[in-house]
């Protein structure tokens, strides 16, 4: 009687062990893949905000063109252009060429051998002249991917209507500005080819606006993603673009599966447990560390890493310059709108400081309104006016938190590394003392009724 008691309470024991194991199994897959996707979601968007910056960067190439033709009254010469386009052109490895077209015939070419050897019609060229009507009727800018190039390579192109007056009509089109980009060069700027490294396999298309129709613009194979996660780009003339990314196995492999079916049959309970907590508390170990070098509200990087950061490249001697950014008003935001309505400012200005620096470089909040970029190298000056500029641009746009409605200003200031001073300290206090120099400045314009615009830097240095 006692064996078969002992044998029912083994079975009982047994039966109630396969459950529970079952089911801690069953959630652990479930959260391997959902952590999987999670990361490729997270890398997807991070390509994609690239590609998103790189493609204004290069429309930006045309407004500049725009600039130049309008500032012209349209009577722009070869000469002027082709020092134009050698300075735009420099900039980006992956620009094949830039091209004014007056009338929508292509009469300005840089470089003058990269290809395009007789003046083309875009209004009458079949590849162009859908894009072009719409892009002339409308006042938009269009982009074209994938377009076959002279040398036999897919390309983007990215055009601009130009206008003489100040209205968008057809009367006052004067015509186009475009650049043209290797498209296998601007998706390694990038890195997209990075994802394969990653083992991801991936695909871009694109929706065309003007025609509705969606294409692949480029893939790492043929085959369909199997659940993949996606990553929206907003282009250009309301274009988007869609990265799509997947395993090049699965999310969960079958024999991660088996592997975890076979554990949950040999492992008791109790090591069941050990084994999840000692999991769990290894990932919150690692979360914790993480969490530790960066601020909890904008996830930008936080005092202690800043500290650290510093003292690593004072200690390599490496060059370097500080931005130091305060932003304007914020504790009247606070006081009218609320902490929450504050901390949400804080995270959009955050955003768009990361969103105006290059990827090598670093951005910090040290304070409660109080933000640091360092660049690294070096620079001249103008370099870091771009920079500043950049920052009060895009942190300037009007930012919607819920029914509220706020715009945003920073006060900023600059010094370099050694050009300013070899110690920390003295680098620290000139960046501070321009900033606080530039926030006096914006202050007193208020008091005296000046207008209020772009302070640049040597309002502050």
């Amino acid at each position: 009687m006692s064996k078969k008691r002992s044998i029912r309470l083994g079975l009982i024991t047994f039966a109630i062990s396969l459950i529970i194991t079952t089911l801690l199994a069953m959630a652990f897959l479930t959260n391997t893949s959902r952590i999987r996707r999670e990361r490729a979601t997270f890398i997807a968007e991070s390509i994609a905000n690239r590609i998103q910056t790189e493609i204004k960067n290069r429309e930006y190439i045309t407004r500049i063109l725009e600039i130049q033709v309008r500032s012209s009254n349209g009577e722009i010469t070869q000469e002027e252009f082709q020092k134009i386009g050698e300075a735009l052109f420099d900039d980006n490895i992956d620009v094949v060429d830039i091209t004014l077209a007056p009338n929508g015939v292509i009469s300005y070419l840089y470089p003058m051998n990269s290809g395009v050897s007789e003046r083309i019609d875009l209004f009458s060229d079949s590849q162009n002249k859908i894009h072009a009507d719409n892009s002339r009727n409308t006042g938009v800018g269009i982009i074209m991917t994938p377009v076959n190039l002279s040398d036999g390579n897919y390309g983007i192109i990215i055009r601009r209507p130009i206008y003489l007056g100040d209205e968008k009509t057809t009367d006052n089109f004067w015509g186009f500005a475009s650049v043209t980009i290797n498209l296998s060069n601007f998706l390694s700027e990038v890195n997209t080819k990075g994802l394969a490294e990653e083992n991801y396999e991936y695909k871009l298309t694109g929706t065309d606006v003007v025609t509705g129709k969606t294409q692949i613009i480029m893939e790492y194979s043929e085959r369909a993603l199997a659940a993949p996660v996606e990553a929206m780009i907003s282009t250009v003339g309301g274009s988007y673009w869609t990265l799509s990314i997947a395993p090049m196995g699965n999310w969960m492999e079958l024999y991660e599966i088996a592997g975890v079916l076979i554990l949950v049959v040999m492992i008791s309970i109790l090591l069941a447990m050990l084994v999840a907590a000692y999991t769990s508390l290894q990932a919150n170990a690692k979360e914790l560390e993480v969490m530790s070098y960066r601020d909890a509200l904008t996830n930008l990087y936080n005092p202690r890493s800043y500290q650290e950061h510093m003292e690593e490249l004072s200690k390599k001697k490496l060059p370097y310059g500080l931005i130091y950014i305060d932003l304007n008003d914020f504790k009247q935001v606070n006081d009218t709108y609320g902490h929450e309505t504050g901390d949400a400012l804080l995270n959009i200005v955050a955003k768009r400081l990361q969103n105006s620096i290059r990827e090598k470089d670093r951005a910090f909040r040290i304070g409660g309104d109080e933000f640091v970029v360092v660049i690294h190298g070096t620079h001249d000056r103008k370099f870091f006016e771009g920079v500043i500029a950049r920052m009060r641009e895009n942190v300037g746009r009007e930012v919607t938190i819920g029914e509220i409605k706020l715009n945003a200003s920073i006060s900023a200031g600059y010094a370099r590394c050694p050009e300013d001073g070899t110690k920390f300290e003295d680098v620290v206090k000139k960046a501070d003392d321009a900033m606080y120099y530039n926030k006096r400045l914006l202050k007193a314009k208020r008091l005296t009724g000046q207008e209020k615009g772009r302070v640049t830097a040597r309002d502050f240095r």
